[in-house]
């Protein structure tokens, strides 16, 4: 009795493993990861002005019909980072990507006192 159970509790312990080591979307990149990207990119594409360095914001994005970047809001306390943003962002087209469209993406953004996107 005793064997049977250590034996059927192997083979449950080995089930749980294959289950958790086989990736369904193996070799494709999540949407959200392949838009952040994209717009760290963008962002850091142009001159970071020293009057946000050091902000914190919360984005959120969708992508229309044609591939562009739509930014729908910008929460933050730093008026001159939401203009930043913006600026920098809204109606900008993204390559191809593994995205949806319609899809609202919450990015988190952090200006670093060095001026780099985090």
């Amino acid at each position: 009795m005793k064997k049977s159970v250590f034996i059927l509790m192997a083979a449950m312990l080995l089930n749980v493993v294959q289950v958790f080591a086989t990736d369904p979307q193996k070799g494709e990149a999540k949407p959200a990861k392949a838009v952040t990207t994209q717009i760290f990119q963008l962002l850091s594409d142009n001159i970071i002005p020293d009057e946000i360095r050091g902000a914190k914001a919360e984005v959120r994005v969708a992508l229309d019909n044609g591939d562009y970047l739509r930014v729908l809001s910008v929460k933050t306390e730093n008026e001159a980072l939401e203009t930043y943003i913006r600026n920098s962002i809204d109606f900008q087209k993204v390559s191809k990507g593994t995205f949806e469209q319609g899809v609202i993406y919450r990015i988190p953004l952090e200006v670093s006192k060095k001026g780099s996107i985090l």
